[in-house]
């Protein structure tokens, strides 16, 4: 499991969100992304619905980090190693000058 720093996304990164729906409903990134709840996240079926290389780095954001290194756990339980979690989250990307919608 790798880690990076918010301001490494670009808007051709894979980003997941896994966040709770209320949480996703008040602010989201503003770069592309998808979103599936840690709950509701099966790491083999969000590759094959979203088509995603083996190739290209899913970068995996929460609010703080710990919901999406549990996620980055279950990609490589699931033999999908090329996972990152974002570091410190929502709240870092902010601080990193990220831009944030608000709902």
């Amino acid at each position: 499991m790798r880690f990076i720093r918010p301001i490494s996304l670009q808007a051709s990164s894979i980003i997941l969100d896994v966040r709770s729906l209320e949480e996703y409903q008040a602010e989201e990134l503003k770069l592309p992304h998808f979103h599936k709840t840690l709950h509701d996240l099966d790491p083999l079926e969000f590759i094959r619905e979203n088509n995603v290389d083996k190739d290209k780095t899913i970068n995996i954001i929460c609010a703080s980090g710990a919901r999406a290194s549990q996620a980055a756990e279950m990609f490589e339980r699931a033999g999908f190693n090329n996972v990152a979690v974002v570091i410190g989250g929502l709240v870092e990307a902010e601080y990193e000058g990220v831009e944030i919608v608000r709902h």
